[in-house]
């Protein structure tokens, strides 16, 4: 059993009374035809849903011209709010918690996800290494593109998710409006640091018009310089941002890591940049931070205060029962395909085994041997 404390341990959050501190972080797994969440997509949440425990679901298209992946689910019609339900339903009888992501690539994006096929929209006409030259969005563009936010929060109440996270991260849309290095803009979108987070505010507020602000949670990614997106002063960016929504009393912030969450060993998490800004989230909203966590370095976090919720990504896809194994200090199922990583059915989606179901099957495997011997 592991000794940590604080990991295990109930919190409250926005609306929700979490029985512990293992947050699910948002994966695209590309498993959603036509854009609406099915029964696979619901079994897969289920699996990992657990009393009192908060998933977050992958990223979901929240405009027309935002998709950017095959197969990722959407949530601005009808249909993909009763898609959806599917999934909130069954985590709910599991007594679990779940939010949508509302998401926007932008230039990450292709023309051959984009209405008539024309070039993927941006703040700017700054391209993406490898990927098409982006046309700048009007500022009647993005006005309606906020209001796609809003239609998608109102569709995220109709499929009974507990609440939304924006994703302001990671280079795509609302990270290439906020940063200088994709961001080229003169008009009240540019330049300035409240100019280039006038969309991310804008965003909130349309999302808010819909659902109360313990509702609404947003990632960000300071440092991160994901799909080449950067700033020339960081620290003054998102200190700004962070105290602009403070304001808004939001129910978490989430962080991602900037160089675990890049996939690449850096120093300790008590060394992370992202300590700079601890001190601009304060309750009632919490902080969620994400990558390259154990259940060691979680506790440490929480039992510093550097964080209230710790954030598990790849973790999760191999292990259905994750919290389980860290609580009890079981070993870990390797991910070991990325092929399969994106895209595809049941295999290597939802017929991975718990810890138990594991063990069950080596006994029988053992067994089975045993008796041709």
């Amino acid at each position: 059993m592991s000794s940590s404390r604080l990991l295990f341990s109930p919190i409250r959050v926005g609306t929700m009374n979490l029985q512990h501190r293992v947050v699910m972080g948002p994966m695209t797994r590309s498993r959603s035809p036509g854009e609406v969440a099915n029964d696979l997509n619901a079994e897969h949440y289920a699996q990992r849903a657990t009393p009192g425990g908060l998933l977050i679901t992958e990223g979901t298209t929240s405009s027309v011209t935002g998709i950017g992946y095959d197969h990722v689910p959407a949530l601005l019609t009808e249909e993909q709010a009763k898609g959806w339900k599917k999934a909130t339903d069954a985590v709910h009888a599991k007594g679990g918690y779940i939010y949508a992501q509302l998401w926007h690539v932008g230039r990450v994006s292709h023309s051959r996800f984009q209405p008539n096929n024309k070039p993927p929209v941006s703040a700017s006409d700054v391209p993406l290494e490898g990927k098409e030259t982006p046309r700048p969005l009007t500022e009647e563009e993005i006005k309606f593109i906020v209001s796609e936010y809003r239609v998608s929060a109102q569709r995220a109440r109709e499929a009974n998710f507990d609440g939304v996270e924006i994703h302001g991260a990671h280079g795509y849309l609302i990270d290439q409006f906020l940063q200088t290095s994709s961001n080229k803009r003169t008009d009240r979108y540019g330049g300035s640091i409240p100019n280039r987070a006038r969309f991310l505010i804008e965003v909130i507020e349309a999302v808010l018009s819909e659902l109360p602000s313990n509702r609404v949670a947003i990632r960000l990614s300071p440092y991160f310089n994901g799909q080449g997106t950067s700033d020339e002063n960081p620290n003054a960016l998102f200190s700004y941002v962070l105290e602009r929504l403070a304001s808004y009393k939001l129910s978490y912030i989430s962080l991602t890591e900037p160089v675990w969450g890049s996939w690449k060993q850096g120093p300790p998490h008590s060394q992370s940049k992202l300590n700079e800004f601890r001190q601009l989230i304060k309750a009632p909203t919490a902080l969620l931070v994400t990558g390259g966590y154990t259940t060691e370095t979680a506790e440490q976090a929480l039992q510093e205060k550097r964080a209230e919720l710790i954030g598990f990504g790849r973790p999760f896809i191999t292990n259905p029962d994750l919290v389980e194994r860290l609580k009890n200090g079981w070993e870990l199922a390797p991910y070991m395909d990325f092929k399969k990583f994106y895209g595809g059915g049941r295999e290597q989606y939802n017929d991975w085994p718990t810890y138990e179901e594991a063990k069950k099957n080596q006994v029988e495997q053992a067994g089975a041997g045993a008796s041709h011997l």
